[in-house]
Formats: structure tokens, sequence, C-alpha cells
């Protein structure tokens, strides 16, 4: 075709009539766009750092989360989202993946919230913390201190 005549092009479902270098550079467009989609190009180091970092956070099954403890029955897990406690419940907790931001939220709070960190488990889709166990004094399970021996 000729630069003067014009070209049929088929655009979903009408038919418009435009010139023929329209119809090329339209065409080269949609081409150059599909192949920059293939090549994005190098990376530069610091967006190579922050793919690392994240990657590592993904990986590391470590979280911190903070509770108000009353004693070994009664806790409050606190709820970032909703600015609640749970009661008992760790799963409902707001799990932090960076500690600075967890001691900022503490900082809010008060002095009385503690700082727990934990490992993590994704169950059904969610991460949920894995509590840790009560700190080895020695004694076996069930066993506890006699009053003579206290102190």
């Amino acid at each position: 075709m000729l630069e003067g005549e014009e070209a049929v092009v088929k655009h979903r479902s009408r038919v418009t009539k435009t010139t023929q270098p329209e119809a090329q550079r339209r065409r080269a467009d949609r081409e150059g766009q599909s192949a920059g989609r293939d090549d994005l190009g190098e990376l530069t180091k610091a967006q190579l750092r922050k793919i690392e970092r994240t990657a590592r956070d993904l990986d590391d099954p470590t979280r911190y989360f903070l509770v108000s403890d009353f004693g070994p029955r009664f806790k409050l897990y606190y709820d970032l989202t909703n600015d609640v406690y749970g009661m008992n419940s760790p799963d409902r907790a707001t799990l932090f993946k960076r500690r600075a931001a967890a001691l900022a939220v503490r900082g809010t709070l008060g002095k009385r919230i503690k700082l727990v960190r934990c490992k993590t488990r994704v169950r059904n889709g969610k991460r949920v913390p894995v509590l840790p166990g009560p700190k080895a004094d020695g004694r076996g399970r069930g066993e506890s201190r006699s009053r003579r021996t206290r102190g």
C-alpha cells in the first residue's frame, strides 16, 4: 500500500479507516510493548539488595507480638488492626516482622506490655505463632518447688 491510500484496521468490534503510516505505527507500538515486558534491563545493586532482603523476610519464621501478662493462665494478646486485646488467644495477635516496629507500638501502649519473640508456621494459609515453651529450670513436668526450697 502507498502512503496516501487508506487502510482498513479492525479494532475489536468496529472497523475504522486510518492511513497506512498510522496503522504501522500502532502495530509497532504494540510489538514494542510486548518486547519491553520481556526485557526489564539490568537491576541496580540497591534493587537486588531489596529483593534479597524481602526474600529473607519471607523465609524467616521469626515474628514478634505484644502481650499483657497477668499470670500463667491469663494473658492478653494485642491486635493492632482492631486496637483490642484477645484473651488467651495468641493466634489473633498482630505478628510483627520487625522488632523495631513492635517496640514502637509497645511504646504507645505502656511499660507493662511485653514483647515476645516467637517462631511461626503457616496453617490453612495463615501464619500462626508457635509459642516458646516454659524456661527450663531443672524441674520435671508437673513438679513444683516446695515452700522450703523457694528463695
